[in-house]
């Protein structure tokens, strides 16, 4: 009985892992008719004394009525974690975090449903 319990738990969960898709992710200064307008790749400059608003745009397929969360992390401290619901199963969304020239260095953006990660991204801030 327990190891059937188990392959039921072990399947239900490998079932959702194969159906949550994220269709695609970027690090982007700009969100424009919900699609991202540049790719800041892994660099973000910050000039002394200036604040940069950074977006983490992100497509996701099979998820409809599900949230998904956007943990915004420096230095592996967390700054911000942002709840976005998903509303279809071919969504678009995304999250901001403004960054100031003090915060340079390490950062990464995870994309978490429930306790599951779905994706990370890294990248670095630089101050000029």
């Amino acid at each position: 009985m327990a190891a059937r319990l188990w392959f039921i738990l072990v399947t239900s969960f490998v079932s959702f892992v194969a159906s949550a898709e994220i269709m695609n992710s970027q690090l982007t200064t700009a969100i424009e008719s919900r699609e991202p307008v540049d790719d800041l790749g892994h660099n973000v400059d910050v000039s002394e004394g200036d604040i940069v608003q950074v977006m983490f745009f992100t497509h996701v397929g099979s998820m409809a009525g599900k949230n998904i969360v956007h943990r915004w992390l420096y230095k592996d401290q967390q700054m911000a974690a942002v709840t976005l619901n998903v509303r279809s199963n071919n969504y678009r969304t995304y999250s901001s975090k403004n960054i100031m020239a003090s915060w340079a260095g390490e950062w990464q953006i995870q994309v978490w449903h429930d306790d599951l990660m779905l994706l990370s991204h890294d990248f670095t801030v630089t101050a000029k």
